[in-house]
């Protein structure tokens, strides 16, 4: 039986004959009633089902920052966060082996036309810190130097991320703590930027690393260093430059190594 919400004239949820209405994206809608599935369950059918089923787990898992980055473009498609980021990653995600496999660096977390943020090093540092720099990139009278420039942590063993608090574009920088359960495993890192008005752009993927051990040991590959009261070296930071990025499109991939 359906359920009448707005008035004879409105709109209702429920079925009334072969045809059901129901409220989706701040409209009424209504659709023909399905009265039986015709499932064959192939084995192409089954791959694409648990292809979909990683998609949504993953899509709930990054809410935060999804709702952030894809909310102006998911209003304008008429569409929730979740459905437009699996609409524009589905390309990520492929059955391989029994298995489904994400491709983590082409994710895209934000989606619009906003001019982002040129990122160019990342410094992990002890007691878990992250360190983003930037510059500014301020092409078009689009870019103000008050937009907010977020970077995202997604640790995929746990299914979890950290957002960090955003920063100004004229900042040039931010900084964030990655949680201790995290150490020594790997983490992706995405940037991109919103304006006032909700306005995004395209995700930037900062690349992958291994988030630093709690007591951090002496890396003879860490190019960051400082003396100590007793003239002993200690290590402070890794950070990398422009030229030793790696790991996904305009990202780079710290040194530090579990």
């Amino acid at each position: 039986m359906a359920k009448i919400e707005q008035g004879i004239l409105g709109g209702y949820s429920g079925r009334v004959g072969k045809v059901v209405g129901y409220y989706r994206m701040g409209k009424w809608c209504v659709r023909s009633y399905q009265p039986t599935i015709n499932d064959a369950k192939t084995e192409a059918q089954l791959r694409q089902r648990s292809v979909f089923k990683v998609m949504i787990g993953l899509a709930s898992r990054v809410l935060e920052p999804i709702r952030l980055g894809l909310k102006r473009a998911s209003d304008e498609a008429e569409m929730t966060e979740c459905n437009l980021f699996m609409h524009h990653n589905k390309k990520c995600f492929r059955h391989i082996d029994g298995t489904v496999a994400i491709d983590y660096a082409g994710l895209q977390l934000s989606r619009g036309s906003l001019p982002g943020v040129r990122f160019t090093e990342l410094r992990m540092g002890d007691g878990m810190r992250v360190e983003a720099v930037y510059e500014t990139n301020r092409r078009s009278s689009q870019a103000r130097m008050d937009d907010r420039v977020v970077v995202y942590a997604y640790h995929p063993a746990s299914g979890t991320g950290i957002l960090s608090a955003p920063a100004e574009r004229r900042s040039r920088g931010l900084a964030f703590v990655l949680p201790d359960q995290w150490a020594g495993q790997e983490v992706h890192f995405y940037g991109f930027t919103v304006s006032e008005e909700g306005r995004a752009s395209a995700t930037t993927y900062l690349g992958t690393s291994f988030a630093p051990m709690s007591e951090p040991v002496e890396d003879e590959t860490s190019t960051d260093t400082k003396k100590n009261s007793n003239n002993n070296e200690e290590r402070q930071t890794d950070t990398v430059s422009r030229s030793d990025w790696g790991g996904g499109a305009n990202g780079f991939t710290s040194r530090g190594k579990p």
